[in-house]
Parts: C-alpha cells; structure tokens; sequence
C-alpha cells in the first residue's frame, strides 16, 4: 500500500483516500514536557539562572529565575505541607527568594527583603537585596540556592 503525503491508494481496490490524522496529547498536572521535578530543574529553571548569570541587570531575567526557582519545591514535595516546611528550612536564602518570588508575584510593596542595584565608580553594578540590617548580592544568593538543589537532586536519585 503505497502512502503519499496524507493520501492512501490501494489500487486493486480502485480505493484513494485523502488521509487527514491528527493526535492531541494532554498531561494533567504540569505544563507542557516538564513531568517531574528533574525535568522542570533543568527545563526551566537551569536556562532561567544561565539567561540571569549572563545579564545580571535585566529585571524579567532575574524575576523568572527567582520564581521558578522558588516554585520547585512544589514539584519536589507536592502533597506534604510538613516536608514542603521542613525543605524551606534547609535552602540557604529562601527567605530572600520567597520575598521576591512572592512579593513580586503579589506587589507586595512591604515585604521584608527590598531589592535595588549596588554601583560605585570603582564596583561592577550589583542587584542586591536588603533586610535593612544586611545587603546581599542577589547573584551570590542565587548561586548558593542553585549549590543547594543540584546537590539535592543529585541525591534524591
């Protein structure tokens, strides 16, 4: 049975169909190909760090980064509040990124940590973030978070 492009011929049969096939896949939960928190860490929120490593003054960049990097706890403990707890206890600096994560998400104009831009004549430009006591430099807290979670996927296989 000779198959042209979308029409079948049988021949013997003086059959000739035109072929229209179309698939329509839905996956319930996640969106798109990212089914499991590996594949959300290194689909999604890995290429959001390198884009924000590679252009650390670009606002949308670091706001993509820190909100999905926040979210995946969510993919790592899905059903338990406890363990959700009990992980936000361990990520160095989660306090900062839920601060942006959620104040961002939410306007929240009176979250505890406030983020600005650090420059001086003889210093790069820095996006920081304060507590009023303490400043810290936002590429350093998002590199510490990303130390924390490859070590923990790395693990959890």
């Amino acid at each position: 049975m000779p198959i042209l492009v979308n029409k079948l011929i049988i021949p013997e049969l003086g059959v000739e169909m035109d072929i229209d096939l179309n698939a329509t896949v839905i996956h319930k939960g996640s969106s798109f190909n990212n089914y499991s928190v590996e594949a959300y860490y290194h689909n999604v929120i890995k290429p959001n760090l390198k884009d924000f490593y590679e252009d650390e003054l670009n606002t949308r960049k670091v706001l993509n980064a820190c909100i999905t990097l926040y979210h995946l706890v969510d993919w790592y403990t899905p059903e338990n509040k406890a363990k959700k707890k009990e992980l936000y206890s361990k990520i160095p600096f989660n306090e900062i990124l839920e601060s942006i994560a959620n104040g961002t998400k939410h306007c929240n104009k009176e979250k505890k940590y406030q983020t600005g831009k650090k420059e001086g004549s003889y210093i790069p430009t820095k996006l920081i973030v304060n507590d009023g006591k303490n400043t810290y430099a936002l590429i350093d807290v998002l590199k510490e978070i990303e130390i924390f979670w490859d070590a923990e996927l790395k693990n959890k296989k």
